[in-house]
């Protein structure tokens, strides 16, 4: 009747990139547009070594860390406004080649047709090579049982494009750098983990230039590689906002260079230690009025929420745009749900234990644990956990962390009830499959508050059952949340489960809390819970301008 989201442990590992740089220790000329079209000869700051820790050429490994970085705390509502025309110029969509919303891993460069050579994929590279200590931190944990682009996907998925937080250090080196990019017509051995000569040149003439659709907390370096020395850059300014900056070959003086171009590349520098942040959205040919439409608005992670991803810039839909950047409600100064979330708090505390904190455990260290429920005795229907193009997360930390929650697809097959619970004070027997849940107290909770999304009316329910079966629920104290498609914070006494004849004894002899949906035959639904709590008389909750269900992706999931 209930189903235990599976135990796992997600390690801090290296986000792997194929190296699909043909970049070398040589110095690279590089012309740019800042320079009034003269060439500057520089073998430090521009060089066009993409390395990894090893000293390996080709694009590298960034490292994935868990600490914390420098955190910005401005944010953003903005649409997304195209930079380089009026906002009423239709853009030509054609011209455009990835977006980070589609999930389709590689830039279309129309050079690799068969995807052979592995052109328009996204590497890392550094400045270990020049004896800096650059490196970006992604705002994700590498999962091992994936393969690197089904890695790269899921961090697509989180930022709606490719991001990164930029740590820079030049070490011995002059000047510190790291970026991303991609080889417009891929390696003769894509097999090959660190290609040195092997990048293929490409005509790029015909695109005229690059449209680029980015958020940046400092300034970023547009590079185009070309031959095996030449980079033409130009700098792209800073923006919390969500722009799309389009460059023709002639402003980056590269307009020949572009017929046996390797590589387009993005980059931060600095000659003193810094943290940036930078998400891609698109990529575009270029065109006066733009290349590549984005629905949505750049949202910056804060501090408090997730640790590990404060100042990442992503890409949010525009339906969950909320008071975001105010931190406020529009009834004045409000407070964090996460204050009246002491039993179950993923939004500031990910990577801690996965599940609710009761304080009731009957000693077996099986209390708070979250299954679902519904889905295989009854034949109701299924939940089924997120999935983002056929990787399915199945795992408490894969789950928790892509929601900052519990979350899943409520998929009824007849009518009935589905949804998601945690046993108060755990089972009996921990060691026999049909054990009974034992029994706690909970009436010195007063009530709870609940952090929430759900696309039906929320059903929280007390059980007394101790056995799988849960029984009736219109027998049992509940109260019913009402459907939000933002996130809401609600606070409820024990007299709100009450209503039909139950008294404050109930909560004496408690087993589980139920999160439950009533469904019809052959429909969906989504939730997800993200924070529980003691009861407060709290009542002016702030918005933290998440998008609940993450951008929408809960959808695609596998039947």
């Amino acid at each position: 009747m209930f189903r235990k989201i599976l135990g796992g442990v997600i390690s801090a590992l290296l986000l792997g990139v194929v190296a699909c740089s043909d970049d070398n220790p040589s110095d690279a000329s590089i012309d740019s547009p800042e320079s009034s079209g003269t060439p500057v000869v520089s073998g430090e700051s521009s060089s066009s070594v993409a390395e990894s820790s090893s000293g390996d050429a080709g694009g590298s490994a960034a490292n994935v860390a868990s600490s914390s970085s420098e955190n910005v705390a401005a944010t953003s509502s903005s649409v997304i406004a195209n930079s380089s025309s009026s906002a009423k110029a239709p853009k030509n969509t054609a011209a455009c080649m990835w977006k980070g919303t589609d999930e389709y891993v590689p830039v279309k460069t129309g050079l690799d047709p068969d995807d052979k050579y592995g052109a328009g994929y996204w590497y890392n590279f550094g400045d270990s090579f020049k004896g800096g200590k650059s490196f970006i931190e992604f705002p994700i944990n590498d999962d091992d049982q994936l393969n690197e682009w089904e890695n790269i996907v899921r961090l697509i998925g989180e930022c709606g494009g490719y991001c990164g937080a930029f740590v820079l250090d030049r070490g011995s080196a002059n000047e510190a750098y790291a970026g991303f990019g991609f080889n417009v017509a891929g390696v003769e051995d894509p097999m090959k983990s660190n290609p040195i000569d092997g990048v293929r040149e490409g005509n790029i003439s015909d695109w005229g230039g690059v449209c680029v659709t980015y958020a940046a907390d400092q300034d970023v370096y547009l590079e185009l590689k070309a031959d095996s020395a030449n980079l033409y850059e130009t700098k792209l300014d800073k923006s919390i906002d969500m722009v799309e900056k389009c460059v023709t070959w002639n402003e980056l003086n590269a307009e020949e260079s572009s017929k046996h171009a390797r590589s387009i590349r993005l980059k931060m520098k600095s000659t003193e230690k810094m943290t940036g942040h930078l998400t891609v959205s698109a990529i575009g040919k270029y065109d006066a009025n733009g290349a590549c439409e984005i629905e949505g608005y750049a949202y910056v992670i804060p501090d408090g929420m997730r640790n590990f991803l404060a100042g990442t810039i992503v890409l949010r839909s525009s339906s969950s745009e909320q008071s975001a950047s105010s931190g406020s409600s529009a009834s004045g100064n409000c407070e964090a749900p996460q204050t009246v979330s002491g039993l179950w708090n993923r939004l500031s505390n990910p990577g801690s234990d996965d599940r609710v904190i009761t304080g009731l455990d009957n000693g077996t260290e099986t209390s708070g644990y979250w299954f679902s429920f519904g889905d295989e005795e009854s034949g109701n229907g299924k939940v089924v956990y997120p999935s983002t193009s056929g990787i399915d997360y199945t795992t408490t930390d894969q789950v928790f962390d892509y929601c900052m929650g519990v979350c899943g697809s409520l998929e009824f097959s007849k009518e009935g009830y589905l949804g998601v619970g945690f046993h108060v004070a755990g089972v009996v027997d921990p060691m026999d499959d049909n054990s009974l849940v034992a029994k706690a107290n909970i009436s010195s909770w007063g009530g709870l508050c609940v952090t929430y999304a759900s696309e039906s009316d929320l059903e929280v329910v007390l059980t007394y059952a101790q056995t799988s079966g849960f029984g009736d629920f219109s027998r049992m104290p509940k109260t019913t949340l009402p459907k939000s498609i933002e996130l809401k914070t609600v606070c409820l006494d024990w007299k709100n489960y009450f209503m039909s004849g139950f008294s404050e004894v109930s909560t004496t002899f408690m087993t589980s809390i139920l999160f439950a949906v009533q469904g019809e035959a052959n429909t969906k639904s989504r939730i997800n819970i993200r924070g529980l709590g003691k009861y407060s008389e709290k009542t002016n909750f702030c918005s933290p301008g998440e998008d609940v269900f993450v951008s929408g992706k809960l959808g695609l999931v596998i039947p």
